[in-house]
């Protein structure tokens, strides 16, 4: 991955069971495609969860060049005028969760097959991080803005407590090649495919 990242940019959801694989195609072949067209968005990573043990079902993470990307006309244009599909999308997504990270450390590559999102210090999980072939480490921003689209009980918070999801303060990814049992109350994911517009003839 690349060390330019400064920022990442993580968003938690659910969708409709209804809905999944119209939202599965979207999201690969539109919306993560279009957000990378974005000067500054640097990459764009898709995972499900396998632990199925709490929180929403899929997590999209972006590498930013800086916060100010979020900020920035070409970013706040697709939040505006969002395609067709976009606009539909919008309304089968549920227990949406938001957040920004600094970067603090980053080492190796997250786009690996495998993902575990937990919350702690470095200390408590250095096994893990030493033997992992790619991590992250960000802080939460205060100052994350809310999707200006989404409505009253789409989000985390708002849903059945069983379900609430709060993004971690301290917020660690570990990816690896295999997957592993869980430890230590980590969210555990698999990496689900984008398509790559920008090398597209």
């Amino acid at each position: 991955m690349s060390q330019d990242v400064r920022a990442l940019l993580a968003l938690w959801n659910d969708v409709d069971p209804i809905h999944d694989v119209a939202y599965n195609d979207w999201h690969a072949n539109e919306h993560v495609p279009e957000r990378l067209t974005v000067p500054g968005m640097i990459f764009g990573l898709r995972f499900r969860t396998m632990s199925g043990v709490r929180g929403p079902r899929y997590l999209t993470l972006y590498g930013l060049r800086d916060v100010q990307v979020l900020d920035s006309a070409a970013y706040q244009h697709l939040l505006a005028w969002p395609t067709p599909m976009s606009a539909r999308m919008r309304h089968v997504m549920h227990n949406i969760s938001r957040a920004v990270y600094d970067v603090q450390v980053l080492r190796g590559r997250l786009d690996l097959p495998c993902l575990s999102v937990r919350e702690g210090q470095g200390e408590e999980l250095a096994p893990m991080l030493d033997a992992a072939p790619g991590c992250l480490q960000g802080l939460r921003r205060s100052d994350t803005q809310p999707l200006p689209w989404v409505q009253a009980g789409q989000t985390s918070s708002t849903g059945d407590q069983e379900q609430a999801f709060m993004p971690p303060a301290t917020l660690w990814l570990i990816a690896r090649e295999k997957a592993e049992p869980s430890v230590g109350g980590a969210l555990d994911y698999r990496r689900l495919p984008v398509a790559d517009m920008r090398n597209a003839g």
